[in-house]
């Protein structure tokens, strides 16, 4: 923090001493005190009013010989303003200067308290300065929210800045890819895509930092442990104040046993496909011969009844089949849908 000492003309000794002049653009002191925009008012160190610039007396729409040796507590209570938490108490016990958050007419504003230390550090007084805070308040509620979200959320939550680099994530993203805070802070989001799908996932990427959403899609993704596992991905960008794409947002979700249930269906009804067309393809066979020995008056009656019983066989085999392969997936995948095990067991 940036020190000067000056001696203020006109004003009483107490303002005389180290003064922080810290303030972007300007100094909280200058020759003048009534040239500072900003609502401020000046405190003797047992915490009375000794001056009040215009901005001040405009902002609590009082005459300045109505804050004149107001206790800073006084004006808490008359002006019905609430404090993140006292910044007078804490300047006093650190002699730093301290920012909070103070509430006036429901309106949030950013407040900050300077001391005026003296030639040895002690204080001989504060200035309390006022600025338009409610944006700022707004976006800590927003910030706020956005926490309570992360946290809640079983999906992995990843934010990505516009240089593909991660800068917040929650919880879930070290229960599915096992990375600790140490790996994940300024690694590029492609050091979670394999080699062979970054391309793929660059340009999902490219058309979210355009400014498009990315409702779902599945991508191969690296655990720490080095196993590949599928996740289904959705993205969205993020926009400064002034609209501008800022970054992206990614929530991610383990599929990998959707995906083993998938493949395990898909597995069942191969193999009961190839249980059945064997079958099914040697009765069209025979049925085929059967109509044809009808035409021509080669059939009995004893043959047609052997033949029809013999398909009967075929048809309950087959039958029996289906009835194992459907067993086969009840048993063998414990996430099946429930609707599709009651048809199975059919």
């Amino acid at each position: 923090m940036l020190i000067h000492k000056l001696k203020m003309q006109g004003e009483p000794d107490i303002l005389a001493g180290w003064i922080p002049t810290d303030k972007i653009g300007k100094n909280l002191w200058t020759d003048k005190l009534d040239v500072i925009e900003e609502p401020a008012v000046f405190f003797q160190s047992d915490g009375t009013v000794f001056h009040t610039n215009p901005a001040a007396l405009s902002f609590y729409g009082v005459e300045e010989a109505d804050l004149l040796g107001m206790h800073c507590y006084e004006m808490v209570r008359r002006f019905g303003l609430r404090f993140s938490e006292c910044p007078y108490e804490k300047m006093l016990n650190g002699g730093e200067p301290e920012s909070g958050m103070v509430e006036y007419d429901g309106v949030w504003y950013a407040h900050r308290a300077e001391p005026v230390l003296g030639d040895n550090g002690e204080i001989h007084g504060m200035i309390s300065t006022i600025q338009d805070g409610d944006e700022r308040f707004r976006l800590h509620a927003v910030s706020e929210q956005l926490n309570c979200l992360l946290a809640a959320t079983d999906n992995s939550v990843l934010i990505v800045g516009v240089d593909q680099r991660i800068v917040r994530w929650n919880h879930a993203v070290g229960r599915i890819f096992g990375h600790d805070v140490n790996y994940l802070k300024g690694r590029l989001i492609y050091d979670l895509v394999p080699i062979a799908f970054r391309k793929t996932f660059a340009a999902f990427a490219d058309r979210v930092m355009k400014g498009e959403t990315i409702s779902e899609f599945s991508i191969p993704a690296i655990a720490k442990s080095g196993d590949v596992i599928d996740v289904s991905v959705s993205m969205a960008p993020l926009h400064d104040p002034a609209g501008t794409v800022s970054g992206m947002i990614l929530l991610s979700r383990d599929v990998s046993g959707e995906r083993a249930v998938d493949m395990r269906l898909v597995q069942h009804l191969s193999d009961t496909s190839v249980r059945i067309n064997g079958p099914l393809s040697h009765m069209r066979t025979n049925l085929e011969e059967t109509v044809a020995a009808l035409q021509d008056g080669l059939l009995t009656t004893e043959e047609l009844v052997i033949f029809l019983t013999l398909l009967m066989k075929s048809v309950g085999h087959i039958e029996e089949g289906l009835r194992e392969m459907n067993n086969v997936a009840i048993d063998g995948i414990e996430s099946i849908p429930e609707e599709f095990r009651k048809y199975l067991a059919r």
